[in-house]
């Protein structure tokens, strides 16, 4: 059964983490032509930055789960990485800050 349950979470996963593979890109890359513009409106910027931080946010929890299922088989590697705090506490924030504005 457990075989079973890591088989699936893992084929949903990964049917999850595929139009990802796609979305982020396409976000950045909307993000940084919108950031060139002079033009564009910076709350239409921030809408983007929040949408990709968005899309980032479940790729981790997608990534998250998939090492659930590394863990249950031994296959679990354990990666030690640098990151700016400040800067997720402010994406956070802003994910946050936005869907309170949308109740």
């Amino acid at each position: 059964m457990q075989k079973m349950r890591g088989a699936f979470f893992s084929s949903v996963a990964h049917e999850l983490r595929t139009p990802l593979n796609s979305i982020i890109p396409i976000l950045t890359l909307i993000k940084d032509r919108l950031q060139q513009n002079p033009l564009v409106d910076n709350e239409l910027i921030n809408l983007v930055k929040i949408a990709l931080c968005s899309a980032t946010h479940l790729q981790s929890v997608i990534e998250d789960a998939l090492d659930i299922t590394r863990l249950e088989n031994g296959n679990f590697v354990l990666f030690k990485d640098f990151f700016d705090f400040r800067k997720v506490i402010n994406e956070v924030c802003d994910v946050m800050r936005f869907q309170i504005e949308q109740k």
